[in-house]
């Protein structure tokens, strides 16, 4: 498959692709005319991805640098009010541009921070992780957490432009990579049935093996990009079809937040939405047909690739508790996107409280070492 530079745009916004992606940056900022360039940053890309960043842009080299502190902590309320006043400080007005340069917190983060600030002024992601690269920075949605619910208070703001340059990936840890990877298996697994069965050849440790420039891995990302271009160029503003993208999110939303409340270990996104898949496939299984052998195959894939989370029957209240805040429930359900089979999602499936927690159940069950798949 050939990889253009160039992919599509959604609600008018370019995304670059590629080695050469970022080549382009100056000619997309020196178009906007900023009146002032804010260069958003964490302490790891700062430190990784600025200077390559600098490098490649003429247009950049005046701009100010903006950090933010690293993971879901910095998506709250507070953060965004101290990135307003420092922008106002700086004299920013609404013709300001902001360069989101970091992986998902940073880029969901900074373009809620654009979109809130004098109601709404130019950003461009440019992706630094794999989850940002494949998902999280593609698509409009900017978000901050509110307490310990995830993305509870946002806006849909489109960037004026996205540059994905995979070298980024050359410095990320392995539990990133295998992060983002969840997104790409999410992914395959609700577009594309032959795709699924072809990514079932590759375990996860095989993938983590190879390296993030070669041809498997950029297809991959390319895969994952453009299908959520298509999808979020149908349903830009997430009233019916866009919600496909929520597969395996309703949960592991749940027990990431809770993870991050103190009362267990931490859980990265990935591993979350690794987990919620597996609980999805289950109900997909009870509610929607979704046969055994792919439930066998799915949680096998998943269970093999990704770090175990025993759930504890103590936890479950206070993930179902977490859950009750998504913003996917609606008149009394908690509703979910489950699985015909491979390759067919349906969206709003509303699942009771008792099999949601049977879902919970059932990965609790696989990690106990049963072998037994009935369900």
């Amino acid at each position: 498959m050939k990889i253009s530079s160039r992919i599509v745009t959604i609600e008018r916004t370019p995304i670059f692709y590629g080695k050469e992606s970022i080549s382009s940056i100056d000619r997309v900022v020196n178009a906007l005319k900023p009146s002032g360039t804010y260069i958003l940053v964490d302490r790891n890309t700062r430190e990784y991805c600025l200077p390559l960043l600098l490098e490649k842009s003429v247009a950049l080299v005046q701009a100010q640098i903006i950090e933010t502190g690293d993971g879901e902590t910095a998506k709250s309320l507070e953060n965004a009010e101290r990135l307003w006043n420092e922008l106002l400080a700086s004299g920013a007005d609404r013709s300001g541009l902001i360069i989101n340069l970091g992986g998902g917190v940073v880029t969901d983060l900074g373009g809620f921070v654009a979109a809130g600030f004098n109601r709404g002024i130019n950003y461009i992601n440019i992706p630094t992780s794999l989850i940002g690269q494949s998902d999280a920075a593609i698509g409009g949605k900017t978000a901050v957490n509110l307490g310990r619910i995830k993305n509870q208070v946002g806006f849909f703001h489109p960037a004026k432009a996205i540059f994905i340059y995979p070298g980024f990936l050359k410095s990320l840890p392995e539990q990133h990579l295998r992060s983002g990877l969840a997104e790409i298996i999410k992914s395959t697994l609700i577009s594309d049935a032959a795709k699924w069965r072809r990514l079932l050849k590759y375990p996860l440790r095989m993938l983590l093996d190879l390296p993030v420039d070669s041809k498997l891995w950029q297809n991959l990302i390319f895969n994952a990009v453009n299908f959520k271009n298509k999808v979020v160029t149908h349903d830009f503003r997430e009233r019916k079809h866009r919600k496909i993208l929520n597969f395996g999110h309703t949960i592991g939303h749940a027990l990431e937040a809770y993870a991050h409340s103190g009362a267990v270990k931490p859980l990265i996104h990935g591993d979350a939405v690794a987990i919620g898949m597996i609980c999805a496939s289950y109900l997909s299984h009870r509610k929607t047909g979704l046969e055994l052998n792919d439930l066998e195959s799915i949680t096998r894939y998943l269970v093999d690739g990704f770090p175990s989370f025993p759930i504890e029957t103590l936890s479950l209240p206070a993930v179902m508790e977490l859950m009750k805040h998504d913003k996917k429930k609606s008149n009394g359900h908690i509703r979910f996107t489950l699985l015909s089979k491979p390759g067919h999602p349906l969206i709003n499936m509303p699942c009771e409280p008792e099999e949601i927690l049977e879902a919970l159940e059932y990965y609790n069950t696989i990690l106990n070492g049963s072998t037994t798949f009935s369900a």
